[in-house]
């Protein structure tokens, strides 16, 4: 620990004893010889001795105090590697039903299981510790990592990936440091994707599409997002990071939806829309995107706006 410290340029305070520190964890869960970070620290941690990156000493034991947290943790991974809060899936014994149909050139990594009735296309790639339910379709070329879990009845289109790391950074000077995923993406019972969609792994929790979603083709879904079962999402719309989407909504195609953003139950977002703030009515409809018209009609629209506002 002490190396670390001397590493980061921080300062130790609290400190119990010289611990020797093995991975790097999420807050939630993580032991005595883990190092993990105080955005949402549990007592847990500082009962268990682990030591914790923080902003301020306060009451922590074997506090690490440095000026940013987030960048602190993105750089410790250079030295202790991140575990994945379901990492203890990879360890299991490897379980395929008999009834699966399996392609000759998937990959099918250490403890993956796969229920009964489910196909696997040639190219499909299933890291170690996927657990995929009963009567599911992978199609070809799908990639599937991070200790994802996906229900029964799911079905997976060609080329989409689920389970990477997401797409979280924080500025280093003029560089960019990726933050680890801790978590995972949790797929409920009757669900389908597309083709070519991408389902980000969680940072802190776990990515959540629940039961009943259906998600267009080159749909984007952040990290720590949660879709409300029985969702449906058209194209190339980009949902990031930590949105919350209520149940039964109907999102249009290529909207973008802002980090942080909750959307209540059953609301309609039509096409080409930006939603940046929280939609809290449930059942409401939402738009604002302009129609295509022709070009002289666009013009003559901005020009009178601009005439309203001087």
């Amino acid at each position: 620990m002490s190396v670390l410290v001397a590493r980061l340029g921080a300062r130790l305070e609290n400190a119990a004893e010289d611990v020797l520190l093995t991975n790097l964890a999420a807050p939630d869960g993580a032991g005595a010889q883990e190092l993990t970070f105080a955005s949402v620290v549990g007592a847990r941690v500082a009962a268990t001795g682990g030591a914790v990156l923080v902003g301020e000493a306060g009451s922590w034991r074997n506090a690490v105090v440095v000026d940013d947290v987030m960048l602190a943790c993105a750089r410790v991974c250079a030295w202790l590697p991140p575990r994945r809060k379901h990492a203890a899936r990879r360890t299991r014994s490897t379980a395929l039903a008999a009834s699966a149909r399996i392609s000759g050139s998937a990959h099918i990594g250490a403890g993956v299981e796969i229920g009964d009735g489910t196909v696997v296309e040639s190219g499909v790639y299933l890291d170690d510790g996927v657990t995929i339910g009963a009567h599911c379709h992978l199609e070809a070329g799908s990639d599937i990592r991070g200790e994802a879990v996906l229900g029964n009845r799911v079905r997976i289109g060609a080329g989409t990936c689920i389970g990477g790391n997401g797409f979280a950074y924080v500025r280093d000077g003029m560089n960019w440091c990726a933050m680890p995923s801790f978590g995972s993406v949790l797929i409920g019972d009757d669900v389908e994707v597309l083709a070519q969609a991408v389902i980000h792994a969680g940072v802190l929790g776990d990515t959540v599409v629940a039961a009943g979603c259906i998600l267009d083709s080159q749909v984007l879904i952040g990290h720590d997002s949660m879709i409300g079962a029985h969702s449906a999402i058209a194209g190339q719309t980009a949902v990031a990071g930590a949105a919350r989407i209520g149940r039964g909504c109907r999102i249009g195609g290529k909207v973008g939806i802002s980090e942080g953003v909750e959307i209540a139950d059953g609301v309609t977002v039509t096409a080409m829309s930006m939603v940046t703030r929280s939609i809290v009515t449930a059942g409401a409809r939402y738009s604002s995107g302009w129609p295509a018209e022709a070009s002289a009609n666009w013009w003559r629209r901005v020009a009178n706006f601009r005439r309203s506002r001087e």
